[in-house]
């Protein structure tokens, strides 16, 4: 359990420190993934 608290700390500060250096992407890109990933519908 304390392994995996450890790697959720630091996934979020992976995640923060992404964010702050300019590396995201915005949620329709990440919709756009999702959807070609899970052959998903677009009227969702």
């Amino acid at each position: 359990m304390e392994q995996d608290l450890k790697e959720a700390v630091e996934g979020i500060q992976k995640g923060l420190d992404d964010f702050e250096t300019g590396k995201f992407r915005s949620f329709a890109e990440f919709a756009d993934e999702q959807r070609r990933k899970y052959n998903l519908p677009t009227d969702l």
